[in-house]
């Protein structure tokens, strides 16, 4: 038995190694989504001119056959009488819609832009209460810390268990944070075809979920700064410290899972 808890604290070491060594580097280099995400593949093709022409004649497609549907219902409400939408109202629609389509990669892009400038500043602004570099690396550093708030007898692989509550938060961070990266590029990508959806009443709950998908994918990472921040402010107190690091993993873990799976209701 002691030399089956000898091997799997052996196994865990060695992962938790692997996790310090390369984790933390992969955290720093996916927790903020900036603008120049649209400079690298896949998203480098919307610049290209052959590709954004096909995009536009499929917007205008789509447009049109709208209106066709809308003047076949108009003649069918001069004999049946049934509700229709009024003409202007679905004309200045249609316009607003066409504009949002053809400039959706423009507002992906800008609003990417601002979500990095507004998640900078807070950073900053944190970094200046807190006189220390605001990322993932302090949670290496103090790692140690947890072991005040956890009394086992002197047989037990603290340590071990410590190094297991570390491996399973950056891991689970890194496949959160790798999921979000390929979901704000996803949601870019269709981004023509979400504001499209706004044509429709039957269609608009999905361009509102592919709204709520991408704002939340953008500003987890503000929300992760902040709870960073208060793990690191929380230092001085050495009485909590502990249990408010251990409380801040947990919670960050939930709110990324929670974000990551965010639905229309």
């Amino acid at each position: 038995m002691e030399e089956l808890i000898e091997n799997i604290s052996s196994v865990i070491g060695k992962l938790y190694l692997s996790v310090e060594n390369k984790g933390y580097d992969i955290l720093m280099k996916i927790s903020d989504i900036s603008e120049d995400l649209f400079l690298q593949n896949p998203l480098n093709i919307i610049y290209n001119d052959t590709y954004r022409t096909y995009i536009n004649l499929f917007i205008k497609v789509i447009i049109f056959s709208f209106f066709i549907s809308y003047f076949l219902k108009l003649l069918l409400y001069l004999y049946s009488e049934n509700g229709i939408e009024n003409l202007y109202y679905f004309i200045v629609k249609v316009i607003i819609v066409l504009i949002l389509s053809s400039n959706s990669y423009y507002i992906c892009q800008k609003a990417v832009y601002f979500n990095f400038l507004f998640t900078d500043t807070i950073s900053r602004a944190l970094e200046n209460i807190a006189n220390v570099e605001i990322n993932y690396n302090y949670i290496k550093e103090e790692k140690y810390s947890l072991q005040e708030i956890i009394a086992f007898d002197d047989k037990t692989n603290v340590e071990g268990i410590i190094d297991v509550i570390i491996c399973f938060f950056v891991i689970n961070m890194i496949i959160f944070l790798c999921i979000r990266y390929v979901v704000v590029i996803l949601s870019i990508l269709i981004s023509p075809f979400s504001f499209l959806m706004l044509l429709s009443k039957e269609t608009k709950r999905i361009f509102f979920i592919w709204f709520k998908c991408f704002l939340c994918s953008l500003l987890i990472q503000v929300v992760n700064k902040i709870l960073l921040f208060i793990i690191i402010v929380s230092k001085d107190n050495k009485e909590m410290f502990s249990a408010i690091l251990i409380g801040i993993l947990f919670a960050m873990y939930k709110i990324n899972r929670s974000f990551l799976y965010a639905k229309d209701k």
